[in-house]
């Protein structure tokens, strides 16, 4: 009978997998599924939000290419997007984009992935269109020639990039045999030479079903979403991937330094050591010890080199880690006539790990830092998509549930004994890449190690031990209730509450017991708008001053216990209001809201502390001028908004931080910070009306009062606008123009958030004349942004030098064409589906929807507004886009922003 039994079970076994296709298992909410064909498919059902990742993940990358074919992963992934048989040039993201959602594409070392985010009700067209594009692409020939060229401007907009520059030659000098030594994209010259046989061979051999993992999270049911995999997947049929040897690196034996020059601002700072790779149980210890050393405002490196000698004004540590070796990481900008001390410094904190055991508070802050991150990286579809396959990549998409317990189960003393086998002088790389105005100093590497070592021996007050801070306890109190933490929970609320507090000020929640995860945040009317040349940056400046210390806490200790409790504070200066988000873990809500409240009661502004904060801001308002896109638009603000605050630097004036005082800090303060002022909005696992019992008592005594009104200029839109420019010695030029347009609170936005949604995207107009048709360049887009008072549709794109004039007449005809003729009926659906669906993607995060309720709510619209967005576009007519196109797009009124590449 047994037997009988059993064979009727195997039998049954055997007809379920004739009929699927396929061997399938489902454990932790995720069912894994190997077709017939090898390929590997995961598909985790998650409907806390109404959208879909699909992402395929292909297990080849930059280390499976010959020194001779360095890059052609990465053009290979840009030749996905270019056709198939049934779609021609363009289609496949049009197509994507007339869903709701995005197709786009990336390539590391090892692997290449293509992924589309969209609604999740079209899903089975998601599957259609990516499968599509990974079976039927067509290399074509006069394609592959324009795309070779807008591959060679990513490679020039990566050399105008001193961090990512600096990486590159950071891997080229810790590396001598292993593929991560080589400059990963190729060069113009290696791509200028392949030809479509060598794409198709490239593709032949590493893009089969065996080496493919599709993995498909978010709002769907996965019965059917399997089906349609099959329907689109399982009909390939291809050999087996041939698995290429690739060379190992040998074991470093002395430390190697390389200094390097260019058109830069400040100094970046990159230290690399090798390490071990993410399937090593040695990984796990040196990621905490990474958090110890340079994570956040209370790590040591921080500490140290910010807070005490100040000689950097960032740094941070970090692992990078791959399968089968990694880097751990040392960065920091600062002057270049610092740096030998700050290098000294670094071995030093360093040393000290070495010498001493991390107390507890330190490994338990590590740890909680290491879960929140975690937690924040699978927020969204699209990030648990990645998650699950890389890990199965690696083997087993489950390791991503067991690195939370391998990082739990790190003791102090596996930290005290990975320092000191991984960080040594002698397996370290350095690199120096310095402003080109400063004056030579050729050291080697050999001065070098003799100058760190010099410095090590010299005994310091810190070298005699080390005591922990004490932090906020974790329980929490009054305020959290998280329910689930469950991500295939549909505990969602569908609209936010509004509140009033017994202070006055107003609460907006909505509760997402998705994740154990809220976004809190606290704002205040007014801020920069209400700046002017003289005091440009105080509002920031006060922000950050307020973190560094309260009549209750020191700074130290609130990054401490902040990051001891899992959680993110960030400050937000916006153009017409400012405040603070904090991210947390949701049984930590209680004492993370202790904190804040005492930082935005109670802050002392101390003169001293003021003064780091300063130094500080002004090396970001410098460092940004290193930045090609964020600068230009800068400039284009500056034309466009002249004598506005609109105009005026986001981050501020550096004459006029270095000339803020410690009373003008406290007076600005005062002026906004009051309970008829103050907008609390919160979104996750929490209760609400605990919540506001907890808010109530903690702002009981804020101070009552409103802000006054304050007498600002009004943006003229018809005045004849100017050029900034500026010369660099740069690859490329990079430039944004554009027009004023209107304020957040009037019709037009909507109209305008239309007219961007055909101009810009990757199916969108200018993307499919300037990049797909001219080739010009890698990056271009264009954008509506709308303020208190006035807005700005700009359009920004980086070209070489030489196309300067010639992309910016294309882009201005572009404009042109929205006033002369009339969009299609086609492209309004699409530009509204796409504005329906990306606005789905957007709010799938916590904090997002805390910045979408304060704005609504802050500029005056009401929080319905972010449920009737969507609504208030599908209404828009191509008669209204003709008409805002016309009424803003004057050519009299244009302002143009640019940084002029020389190089």
């Amino acid at each position: 009978m047994r037997d009988r039994l059993v064979k009727s079970l195997l039998l049954l076994l055997w007809i379920c997998l004739i009929f699927t296709g396929c061997e399938k298992m489902k454990t932790d909410g995720v069912t894994r599924t190997v077709l017939d064909n090898g390929l590997t498919v995961l598909i985790e059902e998650r409907h806390s939000a109404p959208v879909v990742a699909i992402n395929t993940w292909v297990r080849t990358g930059y280390f499976n290419e010959p020194d001779s074919l360095t890059g052609i992963s990465h053009l290979l992934e840009h030749m996905f997007f270019k056709g198939t048989e049934k779609r021609k040039v363009g289609e496949l993201r049009e197509d994507t984009k007339r869903l709701g959602g995005y197709l786009n594409g990336g390539t590391i070392y090892e692997y290449t992935n293509y992924y589309t985010i969209l609604p999740s009700t079209f899903v089975q067209e998601g599957l259609e269109i990516q499968s599509d594009a990974l079976w039927n692409s067509v290399i074509d020939s006069a394609e592959l020639a324009k795309e070779k060229d807008v591959v060679i401007q990513e490679v020039k907009r990566k050399l105008d990039n001193p961090n990512a520059l600096a990486w590159e030659k950071l891997m080229e000098l810790a590396f001598d045999h292993h593929p991560l030594r080589r400059w990963r994209m190729g060069t113009p010259d290696q791509i200028s030479g392949w030809s479509r046989d060598d794409l198709e061979s490239y593709f032949k051999k590493f893009y089969r079903p065996d080496n493919i993992v599709l993995a498909i999270v978010g709002d769907v049911r996965t019965s059917e979403v399997l089906e349609g995999v099959k329907r689109h997947y399982a009909r390939v049929e291809m050999p087996e991937t041939e698995r290429l040897a690739i060379p190992q690196e040998p074991e470093q034996s002395q430390l190697r330094y390389l200094q390097m020059k260019g058109d830069i601002t400040q100094t970046y700072l990159k230290i690399g050591f090798h390490m071990p790779g993410e399937l090593d149980s040695d990984f796990f210890a040196l990621d905490v010890l990474a958090h110890i050393l340079g994570h956040g405002r209370s790590s040591r490196l921080s500490q140290s080199l910010i807070e005490q000698k100040r000689l950097v004004n960032s740094v941070s540590s970090s692992v990078f880690g791959l399968k089968d070796f990694g880097v751990f990481l040392v960065e920091a900008g600062l002057d270049t006539e610092d740096l030998q001390e700050a290098e000294v410094e670094i071995f030093r904190q360093i040393e000290r790990l070495k010498k001493q055991q991390v107390p507890y508070d330190e490994l338990f802050k590590a740890k909680n830092a290491i879960k929140f991150s975690h937690l924040s990286s699978v927020e969204t579809v699209r990030g648990q998509s990645f998650s699950l396959a890389a890990y199965e990549a690696y083997g087993d998409y489950r390791l991503a549930q067991r690195y939370l317990e391998n990082v739990d189960r790190v003791t102090a003393e596996d930290v005290h004994r990975v320092a000191s086998k991984y960080l040594v002088l002698e397996n370290a790389s350095i690199i120096e890449n310095r402003p080109e105005s400063e004056s030579d100093d050729d050291m080697s590497a050999g001065q070098i190690e003799e100058t760190i070592r010099e410095g090590l021996a010299e005994r310091t007050t810190e070298d005699e031990g080390s005591e922990g801070i004490d932090l906020e306890s974790p329980r929490t109190e009054g305020a959290s209730g998280g329910q689930s933490g469950d991500p295939t929970s549909g505990s969602v609320d569908v609209s936010a509450s509004s509140h009033v507090l017994s202070c006055g000020a107003t609460l907006i929640t909505r509760e997402n017991h998705s994740l154990p995860l809220v976004s809190l945040g606290v704002y205040f009317k007014g801020g920069r708008v209400r700046e002017s040349e003289k005091n440009c940056g105080i509002t920031r400046l006060m922000l950050r001053g307020s973190l560094k210390g309260t009549a209750n806490r020191t700074g130290q200790e609130i990054f401490n216990s902040l990051e001891a409790l899992g959680a993110s504070i960030n400050t937000e200066a916006e153009p017409d209001y400012f405040g603070y988000l904090i991210k947390i873990l949701s049984t930590n809500l209680g004492p993370g809201l202790d904190i804040i409240a005492d930082v935005i009661k109670n802050p002392l502004f101390d003169p001293e502390e003021l003064e780091k904060e300063k130094e500080i801001l002004v090396a970001r308002i410098e460092r940004n001028k290193d930045n090609m896109r964020d600068y230009s638009i800068r400039l284009f603000h500056k034309a466009l908004f002249e004598d506005h605050p609109y105009g005026l630097n986001s981050l501020g004036e550096e004459e006029a931080v270095r000339g803020l005082g410690e009373s003008q800090v406290k007076r600005w303060r005062e002026q906004h910070v009051s309970s008829g002022n103050m907008t609390v909005v919160a979104v996750g696992d929490f209760d609400s009306s605990r919540l506001k019992e907890k808010l109530d008592e903690l702002f009981e005594d804020l101070r009552a009062g409103e802000i006054g009104a304050a007498e600002i200029e009004q943006v003229d839109s018809d005045v004849e606008k100017d050029s900034v420019t500026e010369t660099r010695r740069k690859a490329q030029t990079a430039q944004a123009l554009g027009f004023a347009t209107c304020s957040y609170k009037e019709e037009d936005f909507y109209a305008l958030k239309v007219l961007q949604g055909i101009a810009s995207g990757t199916g969108g107009r200018f993307f499919h004349q300037l990049r797909e048709k001219e080739a010009l360049a890698y990056t271009v887009y264009g954008v509506n942004r709308s303020w208190g008072q006035a807005g700005a549709f700009y359009a920004y794109i980086a070209t070489s030098p030489e196309n300067e004039e010639l992309a910016r007449e294309k882009l201005l005809d572009e404009f042109d064409k929205f006033k002369i003729d009339p969009v299609t009926d086609e492209e309004l659906e699409v530009a509204k589906n796409y504005i329906a669906g990306m606005y789905k993607i957007y709010l799938e995060t916590n904090s997002a929807m805390v910045r979408q309720y304060a704005k609504a709510h802050l500029l005056g619209k009401g929080i319905e507004e972010v449920e009737r967005y969507p609504e208030k576009v599908a209404r828009v007519t191509k008669e209204e886009i003709n008409e805002v196109a016309a009424r803003y797009f004057d050519p009299k009124s244009l302002a143009v922003g640019a940084i002029r590449g020389t190089r």
